[in-house]
């Protein structure tokens, strides 16, 4: 179901989708950047926007967009490492043996999340988030994300292949998230947050200690939180950890962490990471 591809094989793989479907699909978020169709000069066959049900604000062009490339086209290459880019807004290559109303109604669908009786937005479509997903939902729930999609291609320091076999749901996607899914899901909410400000201040993606130490450290403060951290205190125990050598981290353990946490006094959890520091 998932599956990572090298960058030699990706074009090869989407020329391979193309002629089997006939066409492949770009989505496009203009939240990232707003001027894609003007900066780029490709000739979609076809641009529908998918809308957030709830919104009855933004205009057309300001949700996504779900563009058809046909067959025979020659920019297909380029729309392909423009996954790479994080500072572009194609965000994703679609294939599917059902029509585009059905996939801009599934992705409009698959965007909300209920937990305990509320609805949430999802940005499921968003590479970054999708990255968590994958992680987090069971199959089941991945094949209801996926739904009418038969293949879905994005870029998270590789190119990735999500594969199921398609369904048309017409109703309402309940995920069935559970309690633990939740806890999840808000730790990846938290860390998409802190990757996003670190890398606009390194201006560079983190590399993996740095991620695996961002990691742990909300799995931590949100287990010693019982999920409920404190903005303030989680602000300051991640900026001033990630600021450290990987190995500062490493100095603590599970338990002395936990007392850190039980501690209201910002004072004293500067105190304690300046005298781990000195350790």
């Amino acid at each position: 179901m998932i599956k990572n591809i090298a960058e030699t094989d990706i074009s090869n793989i989407i020329a391979k989708q193309i002629n089997r479907f006939g066409k492949v699909y770009l989505l496009i978020d203009p939240k990232i950047n707003d001027d894609f169709f003007f900066e780029h000069n490709f000739e979609f066959e076809s641009i529908v926007p998918i809308r957030d049900r709830q919104d009855t604000v933004s205009q057309d062009h300001e949700c996504l967009q779900l563009c058809t490339i046909r067959k025979g086209v020659s920019y297909v290459d380029q729309v392909i490492s423009e996954l790479k880019s994080n500072q572009s807004a194609a965000i994703a290559l679609i294939t599917s043996p059902h029509n585009i109303k059905s996939i801009q109604n599934h992705i409009s669908n698959a965007m909300f999340m209920s937990y305990k009786a509320k609805y949430y937005f999802l940005r499921f479509y968003d590479p970054y988030v999708l990255k968590h997903l994958v992680n987090i939902l069971n199959k089941k729930q991945l094949n209801q994300l996926l739904g009418v999609i038969q293949y879905w291609y994005y870029w998270q320091n590789s190119y990735i292949e999500l594969h199921h076999k398609p369904k048309l749901i017409l109703s309402d996607i309940d995920y069935e998230i559970t309690t633990n899914q939740w806890q999840k899901i808000n730790i990846a909410q938290a860390y998409n947050a802190y990757e996003y400000q670190m890398m606009r201040q390194q201006n560079s993606p983190l590399s993996d200690s740095q991620q695996n130490t961002l990691t742990l450290i909300l799995e931590w403060i949100y287990k010693t939180s019982f999920d409920t951290p404190e903005q303030q205190k989680m602000d300051y125990i991640v900026n001033h950890v990630m600021e450290k050598p990987e190995q500062f981290f490493r100095k603590t353990t599970y338990n002395q962490f936990y007392n850190i946490m039980k501690n209201n006094n910002i004072y004293e959890i500067k105190q304690y990471l300046q005298q781990l520091e000195q350790e």
